[in-house]
């Protein structure tokens, strides 16, 4: 008989006592209830005079996928359908409306992410281009995990970073593949993925380029001052590349001090990815087809993004796939998340149902009262907000919310509206903690080779290392050129 038969007949015997057994094997249960119990407890009471109901019944289901989502107590998705659901059955909001939340183009957006990345994976593309990047850019597999990472911050500087995560992803895939590398204990691969998803982040906060949060940002600026305020593309980058280049470092010496690779040599996937190669040949029309349709799509989101829409861009380079025949639904289909979609589409709907209902901008309203007394002070509790909301929406949606309560409110505090407007677009991006938050994260946790409890700690480093940066910005960099 083997070693692995005879561990697979091996009884263990639990000593411990028998109640802590139970409530080990029902502490989920007892966890669940617990979350469920407070939600219907809170739902039962009468809310503040100065909110309508049907925002205190969207704070109380605020609270509840908060708890959820941080807990992972059930997947995600399946938090993020429930908030969903729940809208409608709690008076909130019409069934029709809530549900419409969800067909949002960030939704679409992310639809299309995977599959384009999945075209690039069921033809062999992404298998090419990991073979050049092995090749010329890394021999050790630390040389690697920082190439990826600086390609993916100094790219998301050019272009939409959701666009980088597109071409890194399946990339990645391929090389994590090709080492045959486990999902459970696989340092290396975690120190791949975060790279990507840190880069993306991290480097599309240097330039308006980088996402749609500033060009939405400066729009509402110059809707709440009449057009006497704005915010342009090069003050932009001037007021906020210190905050990048010290995050960026960060970011990199946290990759290798809590990521170190646990492989020394990555030569079995050179040699591999160079088999797949030779037995590949050269380049077929479906490949060429391909990269043609997606270097297209990139031109297009980096040209004509703001005008098209990136959502908008994405679909129609899929149907394009479709009618010039590169790819079939079966081809693509496997390396769909669909769980990623439904929970970006359900935490979208949270996030516009509390902006919609009033609570989010009561919410955020009642954390200044009492606690501001300068305009310091003010800056960094919007900083502080609009960091904490963009962990569990995306950072549009907290630009929403945030940036018409801190223009309105700075006048009391003697503050300019575009240094009110740096104050919740610059935390915004401190998108690191959950997958929810922007599709470059999520992206990487669909990878599932990252755990959510690795996200959340790693992710907390550095939005405070984040928030650290920016008040150096607020306090020495800001009024030494003289931005205050």
């Amino acid at each position: 008989m083997s070693n692995s038969q005879l561990k697979e007949q091996q009884i263990f015997i639990d000593r411990r006592p028998i109640w802590i057994v139970i409530f080990d094997r029902l502490r989920r249960y007892i966890a669940l209830s617990m979350f469920f119990g407070i939600f219907a407890l809170l739902l039962m009471q009468e809310g503040p005079s100065d909110l309508s109901p049907e925002g205190y019944k969207v704070l109380c289901l605020f609270f509840l996928c908060v708890s959820l989502w941080s807990t992972n107590l059930i997947p995600l998705s399946i938090t993020s359908l429930l908030a969903i659901a729940a809208v409608p059955l709690l008076g909130i909001m019409e069934a029709t409306q809530a549900y419409s939340f969800f067909g949002n183009k960030a939704v679409f957006f992310i639809l299309g992410v995977f599959i384009l990345s999945a075209a690039m994976i069921a033809c062999g593309l992404s298998t090419r281009i990991s073979i050049w990047v092995m090749e010329h850019w890394s021999k050790t597999p630390g040389r690697l995990v920082s190439a990826t990472y600086c390609f993916a911050g100094i790219s998301s500087c050019f272009m939409s970073e959701h666009a980088v995560a597109v071409i890194l992803f399946p990339i990645i895939h391929e090389i994590i593949q090709s080492l045959n590398l486990k999902r459970d204990n696989s340092i290396f691969a975690k120190s791949m993925y975060f790279a990507m998803a840190w880069g993306c982040i991290i480097g599309g906060a240097m330039t308006v380029l980088g996402g749609g949060r500033v060009p939405l940002g400066v729009e509402m600026l110059e809707k709440a001052t009449a057009g006497q305020k704005t915010l342009g593309i090069l003050q932009y980058t001037q007021l906020s590349f210190p905050l990048v280049l010290l995050l960026f470092a960060g970011g990199w010496l946290t990759l290798k001090i809590m990521f170190p690779p646990d492989i020394h040599d990555i030569e079995p996937a050179r040699k591999a990815l160079k088999q797949k190669s030779m037995v590949m040949g050269r380049l077929t029309f479906q490949e060429k087809g391909i990269a043609l349709v997606m270097g297209t799509t990139l031109f297009c989101w980096f040209g004509y993004g703001d005008q098209l829409g990136i959502a908008n861009i994405a679909i129609i380079s899929i149907v394009a796939l479709f009618v010039l025949n590169l790819i079939t639904w079966k081809m693509i289909e496997s390396h769909i998340n669909w769980a990623i979609v439904l929970m970006y589409g359900g935490a979208i709907c949270l996030g516009e149902v509390m902006a919609e209902s009033g609570a989010a901008l009561w919410l955020a309203e009642k954390l200044f009262s009492g606690l501001v007394e300068s305009g310091i002070v003010f800056l960094i509790v919007i900083a502080v907000l609009s960091t904490l909301f963009t962990t569990f929406m995306s950072n549009s949606a907290v630009i929403a919310i945030l940036l018409p309560t801190a223009i309105s409110m700075g006048p009391a505090y003697g503050i300019d509206p575009v240094v009110a407007t740096m104050a919740v677009v610059l935390p915004s991006n401190f998108a690191f903690i959950l997958p929810i938050a922007t599709p470059a994260a999520a992206l990487a946790y669909s990878s599932r080779f990252l755990t959510l409890k690795e996200m959340v700690w790693s992710g907390s480093i550095l939005s405070l290392m984040g928030l650290i940066f920016y008040v150096f910005l607020l306090l020495v960099y800001w009024p030494m050129i003289g931005f205050q």
